[in-house]
């Protein structure tokens, strides 16, 4: 009787022991648990910076030429320098051609024995980006804010107005990650006069038409 027991109970151990690994799975082979966890994150890190490659995601900068006309302009003739800035960022949905989007500042600065000058456009863009290889072409149109701070010996005013024009920028690859640009940009400002002192913005010249040559070094982000 006993014997016949001890069968029985060695039977089930066996049982339970062959249940808990797969059908002609050698236990030494079964993968650890917290491997396979360190594999997948490895796959999805991997998969995260091939979709980052698969996008044109860059930061720019360069110098910026402005042609300035308008009636604003004959006031600002006083204020002409070479110390003028382009900056900002430019993405796309996808590394060959596809939808753009992305901004830029303006920086126009002067300081002489007239005073100082400053003009700033902050600006969003939409447009269309164009993959030639090694060319990349973008087109599209920026809108946003203009800031005017003129104080000079005899007039001092500033003036807060908006932006808008259409441009065309090319990207030409040197380097992995890395361009030179050139762009060109229309665009037409109004202002408002922050001041309520007479000044040629309150007088009705409130107006600039701009049109910016730039060129520069961008880095894929």
């Amino acid at each position: 009787m006993k014997t016949r027991q001890y069968l029985l109970s060695a039977a089930m151990s066996l049982l339970v022991l062959f249940s808990a690994f797969p059908q002609g799975a050698d236990p030494k082979t079964v993968t650890p648990a917290w491997i396979l966890e360190k594999q997948f994150e490895q796959q999805q890190e991997e998969k995260k910076l091939a979709n980052t490659a698969d996008t044109f995601n860059v930061f720019f900068i360069g110098y910026d030429y402005p042609l300035i006309s308008g009636p604003l302009a004959a006031h600002l003739d006083a204020w002409k320098s070479p110390l003028n800035f382009s900056f900002g960022m430019e993405t796309s949905m996808s590394n060959e051609s596809s939808f753009l989007t992305g901004v830029e500042g303006e920086l126009f600065m002067t300081f002489n024995d007239q005073g100082s000058f400053f003009l700033m456009n902050d600006m969003v863009m939409f447009g269309y980006s164009i993959n030639l290889k090694p060319v990349r072409l973008n087109m599209g149109v920026r809108a946003g804010f203009s800031i005017l701070d003129v104080m000079g010996t005899t007039e001092t005013y500033t003036g807060l107005g908006l932006i808008i024009g259409p441009e065309a920028s090319m990207y030409l690859a040197f380097a992995p990650g890395s361009w030179l640009w050139l762009r060109g940009r229309y665009a037409m400002a109004g202002y408002m006069s922050m001041d309520s002192s007479s000044n040629p913005i309150s007088q009705g010249d409130d107006s600039l038409t701009l049109f910016s040559l730039e060129a520069g070094l961008a880095f894929k982000l």
